[in-house]
C-alpha cells in the first residue's frame, strides 16, 4: 500500500518531508509506504484565505498524478483540509483531511476540547471554519494560540513545546477541556508528554489522518461520483 502525503507549502526541503515521512511512518502498519512532497508552485507557507486559494490548484494536480503513479490514498497535510472538495472531484483514491477526520475522532473521544493554532492572529480564520462544523459547534470551547508562526514551529522544538505545554494548562483550567487537538500540522508529534501531565487526551492530526487513510484503503472506504462529481473539465483549466 502506497500513501501520499501532500504538504501545502513549496518551502519544505526534501530533507525535512523525509523526516515527515519517517515520522508518520509510526502510525501505519509495517510495509505501507509514506511518500511526503510538497508543492511547486504557490506559497512558501499557508497562513490564510488567499494561502488557500493559491495552494489548492497545485494539490489538485499532484493528487491527479499521484493516482495515476499507482498511490491508494492521499494525504492533504494541513488541519485547513485545502482543496478538500476538488481533490475528491478529480480523483478516484480516498482523500483524507486532517481537520475533518480529527473533528469525527474529537465526536468520540472528547466532551470538550479546544484546537490549538500558530500565531494569534489566526484564531479568527480557525474559529469560522470550525464554527462550520457541527461537531465543533457542539464541542468546541476556544480557539488558542502558541503565538508562534507554523513555519517557526519546528525551528526550535523545544521552545514549541514549551508554548505548547502553557496552552494545555489554560486548555484545562479555564476550559476544563478534556481534548486538545494540535490545529497545526507543524505541531506533529508534540503532543505525548502533554498527556502524561495533564487530563487531556491530544489528538493529533498527522498522525490520525494517515491511519485513517490505511484503515480506508484496506476496507474499501472512499468518496463515491454521487457526492463528488467527477470534474470532467468542460471549462478548460490547465491541469
Amino acid at each position: 500500500m502506497k500513501i501520499k502525503v501532500l504538504m501545502t507549502d513549496k518551502a519544505m526541503q526534501r530533507p525535512v518531508m523525509d523526516d515527515r515521512e519517517r515520522m508518520l511512518s509510526a502510525a501505519v502498519s509495517s510495509g505501507v509506504e509514506i511518500s511526503v512532497d510538497c508543492i511547486k508552485k504557490g506559497p512558501d507557507e499557508l497562513d490564510c484565505h488567499t494561502d488557500e486559494a493559491f495552494a489548492a490548484p497545485e494539490l489538485v494536480k499532484m493528487a491527479i498524478q499521484a493516482e495515476k503513479d499507482g498511490y491508494d490514498a492521499i494525504v492533504i497535510y494541513c488541519f485547513s483540509d485545502v482543496g478538500l472538495e476538488a481533490l475528491r472531484e478529480n480523483v478516484k483514491i480516498p482523500v483524507i483531511a486532517p481537520g475533518e477526520v480529527t473533528l469525527s475522532v474529537a465526536q468520540t473521544l472528547c466532551s470538550r476540547f479546544v484546537v490549538v493554532t500558530g500565531a494569534g492572529w489566526n484564531i479568527p480564520r480557525t474559529y469560522r471554519r470550525m464554527m462550520r462544523n457541527c461537531i465543533a459547534r457542539e464541542k468546541m470551547q476556544a480557539v488558542l494560540a502558541l503565538d508562534i508562526p507554523a513555519e517557526k514551529m519546528r525551528v526550535n522544538p523545544n521552545a514549541t513545546k514549551e508554548h505548547l505545554e502553557m496552552v494545555c494548562r489554560e486548555a484545562v483550567e479555564k476550559y476544563q477541556a478534556d481534548g486538545v487537538i494540535l490545529g497545526c500540522l507543524g505541531m506533529a508529534g508534540y503532543g505525548d508528554e502533554l498527556e502524561r501531565k495533564y487530563p487531556v487526551k491530544v489528538l493529533d492530526p498527522a498522525f490520525i489522518a494517515v491511519a485513517y487513510a490505511e484503515l480506508c484503503v484496506r476496507l474499501g472506504l472512499r468518496h463515491i461520483p454521487a457526492q463528488y462529481h467527477p470534474f470532467t473539465n468542460e471549462s478548460h483549466v490547465d491541469l
